[in-house]
């Protein structure tokens, strides 16, 4: 996994990624992931802190590679587009119930990904994998 020194946080934000790791770890006590932090990183899996509170524009824009992403509880606002360009994303899971309200989401945050979205209780974690439930 990741290690704190391949990552630029300055006061909570997390500003780069510098590592090689396929499946980030983000570490905890980060507040929040600004513009573009990983943009065109070769990543396929990243594992986002309850410490999130808030996903910036295109964060993870041109993320190629990237498979699945957990958005915990404690993301109370993200911006615009923040997996735009992500074409082999297929799932994200997120740990709000489907229907609570989320009025700092922008509503586009899903904008340019086709990503199948996995509200609380619609999925389980599998051998340490998200898994959507059959």
């Amino acid at each position: 996994m990741s290690n704190i020194e391949e990552f630029e946080i300055f006061n909570g934000e997390l500003d780069g990624y510098n590592g090689k790791d396929k499946y980030v770890k983000i570490p905890d006590g980060v507040k929040e992931i600004t513009f573009r932090t990983f943009y065109g990183k070769d990543i396929c899996g990243v594992e986002i802190p309850q410490s999130v509170e808030f996903i910036d524009v295109q964060a993870f824009l041109c993320c190629h590679n990237l498979k699945y992403v957990v958005i915990p509880k404690s993301v109370i606002a993200m911006d615009y587009g923040i997996f735009e360009d992500c074409e082999n994303l297929t799932d994200i899971f997120l740990e709000v119930e489907r229907g609570v309200d989320m009025p700092r989401w922008d509503p586009d945050w899903i904008y340019g990904c086709k990503a199948a979205v996995h509200y609380s209780g619609e999925w389980e974690y599998v051998d340490g994998v998200p898994t959507v439930k059959k």
